[in-house]
């Protein structure tokens, strides 16, 4: 059997393990199909190693396995003093964006579009800016108009907007003031 033939197979024997959910079996295959295709020692081969099967777990739709591979590349790396280069931010931007791709799927499966736009009703996506702006202007007692107005534009300039898709007004601010006081 040639050198392919047994990179191959191992490739493929990880891709079945990784269908079954057999992540340890996985690995080890495509530990054994990278050993076996490129000539890895070191420190600097456990490290593209790492981001092998990052990329093999990120082709086939595993973020979570895709994500745990590139931690493990940045670990090495930061072991390693590698930690100030330009590979390692690379390696970094690509977990970030397994992290994100993970939390979107999470939300997804909870019923919440992460986008803003879907299952996350507008009167709740800007909730929390608002409420805490609210909490910082009753802190102290009733807020001035001149208070609630200048609360209205810093809402407006971070581009939060009402429940309505509508921009906030002084007037908006104070009635959620005023609410804050009744209970």
């Amino acid at each position: 059997m040639s050198s392919f033939e047994h990179v191959h197979e191992y490739y493929e024997r990880g891709l079945q393990a990784a269908r079954e959910g057999r992540f340890m079996a996985a690995d080890h295959f495509f530990q054994q199909a990278i050993s076996k295709a490129y000539d890895l020692h070191g420190f600097q081969g456990k490290v593209s190693a790492a981001r092998h099967m990052a990329r093999i777990y990120k082709d086939q739709g595993v973020v979570r396995m895709a994500a745990r591979h590139y931690a493990r590349a940045l670990k090495l790396m930061e072991q390693s003093g590698l930690a100030r280069t330009t590979g390692y931010a690379k390696v970094a931007g690509q977990l970030r964006a397994m992290n994100g791709i993970n939390l979107d799927v999470m939300l997804m499966g909870l019923g919440i579009d992460a986008s803003g736009t879907g299952a996350v009703p507008l009167s709740e996506v800007h909730a929390s800016e608002v409420l805490g702006l609210v909490r910082e202007l009753t802190r102290m007692g009733a807020p001035s108009d001149g208070d609630c107005e200048l609360a209205a534009h810093r809402l407006n300039a971070a581009g939060c907007t009402s429940g309505r898709g509508l921009p906030w007004t002084g007037r908006l601010i104070r009635d959620l003031c005023n609410a804050t006081f009744e209970v």
